[in-house]
């Protein structure tokens, strides 16, 4: 049996561990099972394409190609959806947050954080959640 899950209004329509992966090359879906498994590592993008088999300049026209975002995108796309998960546990520092979700600095977080969801981490934490989500913004 088939059920489907509720959304509620205020989250996202497709989870950013789901989104930019409705292609069929196998090449970017390595890179993309790489990062999901460790989103907090610094990929750089030799590694990625060891893993996905390919050319680092390859692997970056296949991403920007298929998945319709960049590799660094990407990976910071999930870095924010991991934030965002760690910002519910409230005991956690912004500055912890950063660190956990694999950004350089608390400031590099929030620059990130700014151009995927708008406004700043505590802002969402103020909210209870309910500020923006990754599927309502573009970027930029």
């Amino acid at each position: 049996m088939v059920v489907y899950q509720r959304r509620g209004g205020n989250d996202p329509q497709l989870s950013p561990w789901l989104a930019h992966r409705n292609h069929l090359h196998p090449a970017v879906h390595r890179a993309q099972d790489a990062i999901a498994q460790d989103p907090a590592r610094s990929w750089s993008v030799d590694e990625l394409a060891a893993q996905a088999h390919v050319s680092a300049r390859h692997l970056t026209r296949l991403f920007a190609e298929h998945a319709g975002i960049s590799v660094v995108g990407y990976q910071q796309r999930l870095r924010v959806a991991r934030a965002r998960e760690l910002l519910a546990e409230r005991q956690l520092s912004v500055e912890r947050v950063a660190e956990l979700a694999g950004f350089a600095s608390a400031r590099d977080f929030r620059r990130v954080w700014q151009r995927h969801e708008g406004g700043t981490p505590s802002t969402l934490r103020a909210t209870g959640g309910r500020g923006s989500t990754l599927g309502d913004r573009q970027p930029s």
